[in-house]
């Protein structure tokens, strides 16, 4: 696939899951979302006179309106990634209409917690499978909080039944009043170092494999920095230049939610001509790709002191405010003859 800039584009907010270490969710949509046409969308990327790598996450971008006919809109001249839970029927129609070629990869959320609590496992294989059967590159990370590890090795083995890795994904920042990836036992490192290269036995194997050396969104790196993030503060990157990230309001930045280079609904993108230094928030899989840092320098280079730390007070909140509602509904529940 031969693109010129990558874009990490929050196409939404509303999910269908509630998972409490997540910051980009809501129960209702923003009234901003699907305020442009696919065909209008389309026009501004293909008015940059560049091909786009878009990486549509959410919320849960199935929930888009129309999201099937946009991504089939945007691979007309573009390719796209997608960061699903794969629990919607709509997965379906989309591997029936897209072409995989223009597919770089789908990521499927697994959620455990979420996924038991709505009976989602029997349409999450249906939904798998067809992509599997699709020929499109495929891959599944699970979010590695305490309870997570011993949920690893069941869904393991039924994603390597597909011939699906199931990567074990880092928490970074807050969760449960604690720091993580910092808070993570010895015991918990080892285990994730293992479920990680297990993962990278199962992505030499199976049918339908991302190109895990051009892909930039890529967890299995996450077992090369549980001791936290590097610093990138300062360091020359083509972030702004060959990278932008892109909000469910129009608004795109250079990275994280700093730097405003343009927005599509105003239809304006000014992008950096050169490289410039880091001074925004840090992302392995991104920073990594675009900053002139050298990975074997992270050993002896200092880890982030707040990551994300607008993100991690929404999910702090986020959090209270599930605590005060399982409070709420259980006080409000009649006793039990």
């Amino acid at each position: 696939m031969k693109f010129d800039i990558e874009a990490d584009w929050s196409l939404n907010l509303l999910c269908n899951y509630d998972c409490e270490y997540c910051f980009a969710r809501s129960s209702t949509e923003h009234h901003l979302v699907g305020r442009m046409s696919p065909e209008e969308l389309l026009d501004f990327f293909d008015s940059t006179g560049k091909t786009w790598m878009l990486h549509l996450t959410g919320g849960e971008p199935f929930f888009y309106p129309g999201f099937v006919y946009l991504c089939r809109t945007l691979t007309s001249r573009h390719y796209v990634s997608l960061n699903s839970n794969l629990s919607s029927g709509r997965v379906r129609e989309f591997a029936a209409e897209i072409d995989p070629a223009r597919v770089q990869f789908v990521h499927c959320g697994v959620h455990v917690e979420e996924r038991d609590r709505r009976n989602g496992w029997r349409n999450l294989w249906t939904n798998v499978a067809c992509l599997v059967e699709g020929g499109f590159p495929l891959y599944a990370s699970l979010v590695m909080t305490p309870a997570a590890f011993d949920d690893f090795p069941r869904v393991e083995e039924a994603f390597a039944a597909l011939g699906v890795p199931l990567i074990p994904k880092a928490i970074r920042g807050a969760y449960e009043g604690r720091r993580y990836p910092q808070a993570y036992t010895e015991a918990e490192r080892t285990k994730f170092r293992r479920f990680s290269e297990q993962a990278g036995l199962v992505a030499k194997t199976g049918t339908c494999q991302p190109d895990w050396e051009s892909i930039t969104i890529n967890p299995m790196l996450d077992r090369d920095y549980l001791d936290g993030v590097p610093d990138f503060t300062g360091i020359p990157c083509s972030a702004g230049r060959l990278f932008v990230s892109i909000g469910y309001d129009g608004r795109i930045f250079r990275c994280g939610a700093k730097t405003e280079l343009g927005n599509i609904f105003e239809r304006r993108l000014h992008l950096f001509p050169d490289d410039r230094p880091c001074n925004d928030e840090h992302c392995p899989y991104f920073c990594l790709r675009y900053s002139s840092f050298q990975k074997d320098a992270a050993a002896n280079y200092p880890c982030q002191d707040e990551p994300g730390a607008l993100r991690q007070t929404l999910v702090t909140i986020r959090g209270i405010r599930r605590e005060l509602g399982n409070r709420i509904a259980a006080f409000s529940q009649p006793e039990r003859p």
